[in-house]
């Protein structure tokens, strides 16, 4: 966040985070900062991480939706979240989406990939 000038996960309208598993997604919850550690399931009680939330994640329907093409995830992350900030994500629009974060996990847990984009 410091690198792209921005504050944490406050800043954020919503997120694409590499759902691998269940517990990947909720342990991306927590290292993000929308919850206390541990606290993961709350945000999904309280429907912050969903559409219309207070910070959706993965409105793209994410690896279940999307498939996970090896290699190509990340890039498809990204994409994605280019589509949201220049409102041509159609069905999956987060409503004045100006700026969204990838979490992208690979290999063996230890390459990860972070992205901020953002509309000018």
């Amino acid at each position: 966040w410091k690198r792209a000038g921005v504050e944490g996960v406050q800043a954020m309208d919503g997120i694409e985070t590499h759902d691998c598993f269940t517990t990947t997604e909720y342990v991306a919850i927590d290292h993000l900062g929308l919850t206390a550690p541990g606290q993961s399931w709350r945000a999904v009680e309280d429907g912050t991480i969903e559409p219309g939330g207070k910070c959706p994640i993965n409105m793209s329907g994410g690896l279940i939706g999307c498939g996970h093409p090896v290699g190509a995830t990340g890039t498809r992350m990204v994409w994605d979240a280019a589509r949201q900030v220049t409102g041509q994500a159609e069905a999956m629009q987060i409503e004045g989406a100006r700026r969204l974060q990838t979490l992208n996990i690979g290999g063996s847990c230890a390459t990860v990939v972070s992205f901020v984009v953002e509309r000018g």
